[in-house]
C-alpha cells in the first residue's frame, strides 16, 4: 500500500511540473454533439469509435416529457430498469445487475454516500437538478478498467451545463395532480443562471426543491394506518461549478454541491413500522485540466461529508445518527498520435463512517482503496483493439488485477462491429463485514450482522454487436453475459412467525448469471414525425440455475415524438414490462414464477409561446398501470407505479 500511495504522490508531482511546459495551441470549442461521447475513453469520441454499447440521454429529452426524475427518464433506454422499493425509492439496473453495480458519476467524479444509508437510498439519482443537466451518458457493461468495481454493471454519468459567454437563465416550475389512488401530489420549483464575469471565469449556479405527497393506495388505506405506495418526500439539491481559464492551455474547476433528502415521519411497513430520515450533503471538488503539446491531464481532488438522521420504530434504539466523508482523488494523462489513444493514470478512494449506535464497540470504519488504470486504443487502419488494466490494493483484500480487451471493427463508414471481454473486483463494504454491525431488514422484522468471512466478489463479462448509422436512421443490436462470482446476498431462513422467525445472513453465493440482448433503433419516419424504440430480453439465473427476483424477462419501449409545427411538439411514450420474477411464502411452501405483464403510456405535449416562456402539459399512466394490484397467488409485485397523474409546468428563460 505504501509503494502505491508514493506512487500517488508521483503522479501528482507530474501533473504539477507540467505547469512549466510550453502552451499548446488551445483547443478550439465545439458544439458537443449527441453522439459524442467522454465516460468511455475519458476523452470525447464518436460514440461509434468508443470500445462500449451507450446510449447518449439530451437536456432536450428531459424538457420534451417532463420527466418525474431521472430514474423516470432512464427507464426508457434500452438495458436499463428503474425497479423501485415498496417505498417508491429507485434503483437503476443495467442488464439485470442492480444498483450496487452501476457507477453514478457527475462531470465524470463519483457521487456516493449509499454507505450513511443502510439500504434503500436513491438520493445519489436524484442529488443533481434536472434544470441542470446538459446530458446524461449511459455506458452499458463493464467500466471497471477506468472506473473500478461499482461500474461492473455499468456507468451513469450526469453532465452539466457549462458557463456560456452570456449571462443567461431560466426559472421552471411544476405540479404533478395524482387522479389514482390517494395523495401523492407533487411540485418542483427550479432555477438556473450561468455566464462569464469575466473572460477567464464562468459560472453556472442550479438549485431546485421537489416535495411530493405521500401516496396511498385508497383512502381507507391511510386511515387504516397501512404503509403508502410512495412515501413522502422533500429535496432540496444546489450545484454550482466556478470555470477558471489559467493559461490559455489550463483550467480550473471549482465544484460545490448541497444535498437535503428528507423523508418525513410516516408508517413505511405493516406491523406497523414508523420512521424519519434525513441526508444532508455537502460536498467540494477541485479539477485541474491542462492541455499540452503531448496530450492533456487531468487530476481532481473531492471531498463528500454526508450526515444521515435516520429514526427508525424497528430499532432497539430508535434513533440513529450516521456520518459519512469520502475522499475521491483522480489523475490521469492522456496521450494521442496517429496510431493509438493512450489513457493511464491512478484512483484513490477513503471511506470513514461513524456510528455509536450500530458500531458499539469501534464507532464506525474506514475503508482504504488505492488503483492504477491505463487503457490502450491502437488504430489498425478501419479495425482498434483495445486493451486495458486495472490493478486495485484494498486495505482488506489485498491486489486484484481486472484487465479488458476490446475489439471495434468499421466494416463501412456507416456500420460498425465491435466486442470485448472484461473482469473486474467488488469488495464488500464494511456493513458486510463488521460482525458488530446489525442491518435492519425484513420489513423490520429481523437484523443482518456483518459477515467477517465473506470474500470479494469477482466478474467476467462479455459484449458483441453491430451498430449501423444513417442520416435518417440508425440501429443498434448486441448480445451481453456477465458471470459474477461470490456474489454477495441476504440468506433468509424462516417463515417469520413466532414459531419460525426469521433468520438473515449474508452469503457469497457460488455463481449469478445474467445474459441476453438488446435491440434498439430510431428513424426519422417523415420530416415532422420520429420513432425510437428498444428491446430488452434478459435471463438471470443463480448458480443453481433459478431465476433471480426482481428482474424482468422482457422490456420494451416505443416513443413517437411529432412535431405539429415549429413550436408546438407532442410525445408518445409506451413501456412493457413481463417476466418480472418474484418467490413468495404462500403459507405453507414457497412459491416462485413470474407476475402478469404490463403496459405504461405517457403523453407530453410542448409549446413555445414564444422565446422567453415554454409551456408544458400532460398526462403519465394514462391507463392506470397499478403494479399493486397485480399478483399471481401468493406473488405481489415489490415495485409500485404511480397511477394516472397530470401535469403542468412552464419555464422562462432570461
Amino acid at each position: 500500500m505504501k509503494s502505491m500511495k508514493n506512487l500517488l504522490a508521483g503522479l501528482v508531482a507530474v501533473n504539477v511540473s507540467c505547469l512549466a511546459v510550453l502552451p499548446a495551441e488551445a483547443e478550439s470549442d465545439q458544439k458537443v454533439l449527441d453522439d459524442v461521447v467522454t465516460t468511455a475513453t475519458l476523452s470525447a469520441r464518436d460514440s461509434a469509435d468508443v470500445p462500449a454499447f451507450t446510449t447518449v440521454v439530451t437536456a432536450d429529452d428531459i424538457a420534451k416529457t417532463s420527466v418525474n426524475s431521472l430514474s423516470d427518464l432512464l427507464r426508457n433506454t434500452v438495458g436499463v430498469n428503474n425497479l423501485s422499493n415498496a417505498s417508491g425509492r429507485d434503483e437503476l439496473q443495467i442488464r439485470g445487475l442492480g444498483g450496487d453495480y452501476t457507477l453514478v458519476l457527475v462531470n465524470g467524479k463519483r457521487v456516493s454516500s449509499g454507505g450513511a444509508f443502510a439500504k434503500g437510498s436513491d438520493a445519489d439519482l436524484s442529488s443533481v437538478p434536472l434544470n441542470n443537466i446538459e446530458r446524461v451518458e449511459i455506458i452499458r457493461g463493464p467500466m471497471a478498467a477506468i472506473y473500478g468495481s461499482d461500474a461492473i454493471g455499468g456507468v451513469i454519468n450526469i453532465i452539466t451545463k457549462a458557463p456560456t459567454d452570456e449571462f443567461k437563465g431560466s426559472v421552471t416550475g411544476e405540479y404533478r395532480k395524482v387522479a389514482s389512488g390517494d395523495g401523492g401530489d407533487q411540485f418542483r420549483v427550479g432555477g438556473n443562471i450561468n455566464g462569464k464575469m469575466t473572460d477567464q471565469v464562468g459560472f453556472d449556479v442550479s438549485v431546485e426543491r421537489l416535495q411530493r405527497d405521500a401516496w396511498f393506495a385508497d383512502d381507507d388505506a391511510e386511515a387504516a394506518d397501512e404503509p403508502p405506495l410512495m412515501e413522502e418526500k422533500d429535496t432540496t439539491n444546489l450545484r454550482s461549478t466556478l470555470m477558471v481559464d489559467l493559461t490559455d492551455n489550463q483550467k480550473l474547476d471549482i465544484d460545490f454541491g448541497y444535498t437535503k433528502d428528507d423523508r418525513p415521519y410516516g408508517v413505511y411497513s405493516n406491523g406497523p413500522a414508523y420512521r424519519a430520515q434525513k441526508l444532508n450533503r455537502v460536498d467540494l471538488a477541485l479539477t485541474h485540466t491542462g492541455y499540452w503539446l503531448w496530450g492533456s491531464t487531468t487530476a481532481y481532488i473531492k471531498r463528500e461529508n454526508s450526515r444521515v438522521d435516520d429514526y427508525n420504530t424497528s430499532y432497539d434504539v430508535e434513533q440513529h445518527h450516521t456520518q459519512e466523508q469520502n475522499t475521491y482523488a483522480k489523475f490521469y494523462a492522456s496521450l494521442g498520435s496517429g496510431w493509438n489513444s493512450l489513457v493511464a493514470g491512478v484512483d484513490y478512494r477513503h471511506q470513514d463512517l461513524s456510528d455509536d449506535v450500530n458500531y458499539t464497540q469501534s464507532g464506525g470504519y474506514s475503508i482504504d482503496q488505492l488503483a492504477v488504470f491505463a487503457q490502450d486504443d491502437i488504430f489498425l487502419g478501419d479495425f482498434t483493439l483495445s486493451v486495458g488494466g486495472r490493478l486495485d490494493n484494498h486495505e482488506v483484500f489485498g491486489n486484484h488485477f481486472s484487465p479488458k480487451l476490446y475489439g471495434l471493427y468499421h466494416i463501412t463508414d456507416s456500420v460498425t462491429v465491435k466486442g470485448g471481454v472484461s473482469k473486474a473486483f467488488k469488495a464488500p463494504d464494511g456493513r458486510e463485514l463488521s460482525p458488530e454491525y446489525h442491518e435492519i431488514s425484513c420489513g423490520g422484522d429481523c437484523y443482518i450482522p456483518g459477515n467477517p468471512d465473506l470474500d470479494p466478489e469477482t466478474s467476467t463479462s462479455y459484449e458483441a454487436g453491430v451498430e449501423v448509422r444513417q442520416a435518417t436512421w440508425d440501429l443498434t443490436a448486441s448480445v451481453f453475459k456477465n458471470n459474477v462470482k461470490d456474489q454477495i446476498q441476504r440468506l433468509l431462513l424462516g417463515s417469520g412467525t413466532i414459531a419460525d422467525p426469521y433468520d438473515a445472513s449474508w452469503i457469497n453465493v457460488s455463481k449469478v448469471e445474467t445474459k441476453g440482448y438488446e435491440l434498439a433503433a430510431s428513424a426519422d419516419v417523415i420530416r415532422s414525425v420520429s420513432v425510437s424504440g428498444n428491446y430488452t430480453r434478459l435471463i438471470a439465473r443463480d448458480g443453481d440455475g433459478d431465476y433471480i427476483q426482481d428482474r424482468p424477462q422482457h422490456q420494451a419501449n416505443l416513443s413517437v415524438d411529432w412535431r405539429a409545427t415549429d413550436s408546438l411538439t407532442a410525445t408518445v411514450t409506451t413501456n412493457y414490462i413481463a417476466g418480472m420474477q418474484r418467490s413468495a411464502w404462500d403459507g405453507s411452501a414457497t412459491q416462485s414464477g413470474s407476475l402478469p405483464s404490463y403496459f405504461h403510456t405517457d403523453l407530453g405535449v410542448s409549446a413555445v409561446l414564444n422565446p422567453a416562456l415554454t409551456l408544458r402539459g400532460g398526462v403519465k399512466n394514462i391507463g392506470d398501470t397499478r403494479t399493486d394490484e397485480m399478483e399471481k397467488g401468493a406473488l405481489t409485485y415489490s415495485t409500485n407505479e404511480l397511477g394516472r397523474h397530470y401535469y403542468v409546468s412552464g419555464t422562462y428563460y432570461f
